[in-house]
């Protein structure tokens, strides 16, 4: 008679749906974002530059110029970040998955490191930009 009041729930853990959500979204955000970015880059510099600007970019023998240049290196950082905000989005809704269905815990970890490379990846064509802008050119 002593757990006559006692109630068992069966409920997930919602603190980590709601983290793994929250990363998961902002994640997704963030990468659709990156994409858009780099095609803005190249459309903008294709409507400046002409056809022979985006050729240059697609042939690897080219003399490039200082615009091709940095669109293919900060366009790279941002696809490369990109695809890391993805990884991270389906890890975070994997980890979702499983805590709802009560299998095993969430592996936090592994998402936040996935969301701190994308981040660091995204900071890296932050400062490759800015070093171009104000220190080479």
């Amino acid at each position: 008679m002593e757990n006559e009041w006692k109630m068992d729930l069966d409920i997930p853990d919602i603190g980590s749906l709601i983290t793994l959500l929250s990363a998961a979204l902002s994640a997704a955000i963030m990468g659709v974002g990156n994409v858009l970015y780099v095609v803005l880059m190249v459309t903008t510099a294709y409507e400046a530059k002409g056809k022979e600007f985006l050729l240059s970019l697609i042939n690897p023998q080219a003399n490039l110029t200082f615009e091709a240049q940095f669109v293919l290196v900060v366009g790279t950082f941002l696809i490369i970040s990109a695809i890391f905000f993805f990884i991270t989005m389906l890890v975070s809704i994997y980890e979702t998955h499983a805590i709802s269905k009560k299998e095993r815990g969430g592996r936090m970890i592994i998402v936040f490191v996935c969301f701190a490379i994308s981040l660091f990846v995204l900071i890296l064509a932050l400062l490759y930009t800015m070093s171009f802008r104000y220190f080479i050119y």
